[in-house]
This record gives structure tokens, sequence and C-alpha cells, in this order.
């Protein structure tokens, strides 16, 4: 297994054992840190809406092989080992 697939599964299993729901935006002005989870949450859902609102635009399509190319380590794991528990 490689090393990247190893600390992704890690992480995988961590944030499974610390999973919390998304926090809300923060709307006090005391409130000096940002939500980084929040925010990504944001760009994740953006996105979501642009692939599926265009799924044959060029920039979409260049998206998604990107993503199945920085997937594609973890995709062939789970394809060799199907009964793998990755809840480990």
């Amino acid at each position: 297994m490689s090393n990247l697939v190893k600390i992704i599964n890690d992480a995988i299993v961590e944030n499974k054992n610390n999973s919390t729901e998304v926090e809300q935006a923060s709307t006090s002005s005391s409130s000096t840190t940002l939500n980084y989870q929040f925010m990504y949450k944001q760009l994740e859902s953006a996105v979501e809406e642009i692939i599926i609102q265009y799924p044959n635009d060029p920039i979409v399509n260049e998206l998604k092989q990107k993503l199945v190319n920085n997937l594609k380590p973890i995709l062939e794991v789970i394809q060799n080992n199907p009964n793998q528990d990755f809840n480990q």
C-alpha cells in the first residue's frame, strides 16, 4: 500500500471517529477565527452544482479527469480489496 493511500485511509478513519456536523457560519462580530470546514463545504457545494449544471462543459470534463487521476490510487485499493474494512 502506498504512503498516500495509508495517509488517506488513516485520515478517513480519524475523521469518522471524530465526525461532527459542519458548523454554520458565525454571525457574531466577536468571532475572529475562520471556519475552514464550513468554507470547504461551501466550495464543495458550488463545485457540485456546476458539475451537475454543465456536465459536458470542457472545464467540467477536465475537473472530472483530474479528480479521477488524483483518486486513482485509492480507487485501485478499493477495487483490489473489495472486502477490506475501511472502518478499522
